[in-house]
């Protein structure tokens, strides 16, 4: 790791910046960006607050690198198909998702809430972090289940997507009224339960591609 004037950091400054990635993290889902302040997340991390500058450069970049962390594994989940028509395991990729935001379920609700909210601060930075997903992720996505279809078959490759995403976010989105009547929590039965579903209704779209099917 390197600090933001690109110096390496010791092993003690790694395990301050973790602590200050965890506390924001923490803070930023819980109270939201704009009620969260550095000295908070610094407090909350025992660190001094200077070292979010030092580290991060300011509250900002502290925001976006709590995103880009967290969201990483699904990112280079993403980037591992390198052929847009190649097959598609969609149901991995609502996996990784669980698997990813399971220890921090209220920060899909903060994403949620910064892209309905073009004015804010953490809009631009969200929108920064999930560009290279929504210029070519899910373009390369629609393009391989097109190639993993069979033409004869009448799917609709942006109705999977969208369906996809349901299954990967709308359990941490789930209101309350809704949780209390089903006794859900999003724990990782229940979220295993959900991506075993998405693992039968996603078959079509990830194992086999044009020609293919009869081989």
């Amino acid at each position: 790791m390197q600090n933001v004037q690109g110096r390496p950091l010791s092993a003690s400054e790694n395990q301050s910046r973790a602590r200050l990635v965890d506390a924001a993290r923490h803070h930023f889902s819980v109270h939201g960006y704009a009620a969260t302040t550095t000295r908070d997340i610094a407090t909350a991390a025992a660190v001094n607050p200077a070292m979010i500058r030092y580290y991060f450069g300011h509250k900002a970049g502290l925001f976006e690198t709590v995103l880009r962390e967290t969201v990483a594994p699904m990112l280079n989940l993403i980037n591992k198909h390198p052929a847009p028509n190649g097959p598609v395991n969609l149901a991995a990729l609502v996996q990784q998702y669980h698997s990813m935001m399971l220890p921090y379920p209220e920060l899909p609700k903060l994403i949620f809430r910064a892209l309905h909210n073009p004015d804010s601060v953490e809009y631009d930075i969200v929108m920064q972090v999930f560009d290279g997903v929504l210029r070519f992720g899910i373009d390369r996505l629609l393009k391989q289940i097109s190639h993993s279809t069979p033409a004869t078959d009448d799917v609709d490759g942006k109705a999977v997507v969208v369906s996809a995403l349901a299954l990967a976010v709308f359990p941490f989105l789930l209101p309350p009224p809704f949780r209390q009547v089903l006794n859900f929590s999003a724990t990782s039965d229940q979220l295993a339960a959900i991506a075993s579903l998405a693992d039968r209704l996603f078959i079509p779209a990830k194992i086999v591609q044009h020609g293919e099917k009869n081989a």
